[in-house]
């Protein structure tokens, strides 16, 4: 945990998946995710306290994740760990450019957060359709993703309305719809506060925090193949509410408005 306090740095991936499910399967490795002003602090904190050491750096794409800088792989005898470098100051927006929604959960130095809850937490997940249709050069690794997390045993679709149950979702409104504009701020994820902040740790938090906004987009739920591209956005949290995001042209529910018309 010392790792996440002192970075503003999460841990998602297949361990974060464990946190919140009751899958069982054996992480290959832990993927953290810091932001840029980190990334020496984490390799430092890596090596020096926790005993990594450094195999091997890449600026290589990562899922076709636009928020992602570089990769660092880090071993210790047969543990391996990934500090993950995104762009920016906000290391919680890659994660909502993931495979599937089914890893688009993180824990943090306060908590444990699940984006899908209503999907993962009966090992559900839908496909981010977005990463396949930005580059076509990534769909062989994607896919493999795909099949890795089918095998442990997570229920993959391309469309939301596959489910039992969700046939007749509220799209554009329900959190597990693709079309729906989220937040981390909104309330449709689950929290839980694991490891409640001092007062120090919070007021140091709340100058760096940011809401990310996203929408997974892919095909829309009732219209055949339709197709509409997500996103993700980041915003100083101290700047929008979720209240006012149908008032920002670029983005939430005024982006999706106009979007609509352009999905082909």
């Amino acid at each position: 945990m010392d790792l996440l306090r002192s970075t503003r740095g999460v841990l998602s991936g297949s361990a974060a998946l464990l946190m919140v499910t009751n899958l069982s399967f054996a992480p290959g490795d832990l993927d953290f995710y810091m932001p840029a002003s980190q990334e020496q602090t984490s390799l430092a904190m890596a090596g020096k306290r926790l005993g990594f050491t450094l195999r091997r750096s890449s600026a290589r794409t990562y899922e076709n994740n636009m928020d992602i800088k570089r990769v660092h792989e880090l071993v210790k005898g047969q543990k391996k760990m990934n500090i993950i470098v995104t762009k920016g100051e906000n290391a919680v927006a890659a994660i909502f450019q993931f495979h599937t929604t089914v890893v688009m959960n993180m824990l943090t130095a306060a908590g444990l957060y699940c984006a899908y809850p209503d999907l993962t937490l009966k090992s559900w997940g839908v496909a981010n359709l977005t990463v396949l249709l930005k580059d076509s050069s990534s769909s062989r690794r994607t896919r493999a993703c795909y099949e890795k997390y089918r095998d442990r045993g997570v229920r993959i679709e391309k469309r939301v309305n596959n489910f039992p149950g969700l046939e007749h979702h509220e799209c554009y409104v329900g959190a597990e719809c693709p079309m729906t504009v989220r937040s981390t701020s909104d309330g449709k994820g689950l929290y839980a506060e694991l490891f409640p902040p001092t007062v120090h740790e919070r007021e140091r938090r709340e100058i760096d925090k940011y809401t990310t906004i996203w929408m997974l987009g892919g095909p829309m739920c009732s219209q055949g193949n339709t197709y509409c591209n997500g996103f993700t956005k980041s915003i100083p949290a101290c700047t929008i509410t979720v209240s006012m995001i149908p008032h920002y042209p670029d983005i939430g529910l005024a982006y999706l408005s106009k979007r609509r018309n352009r999905c082909s």
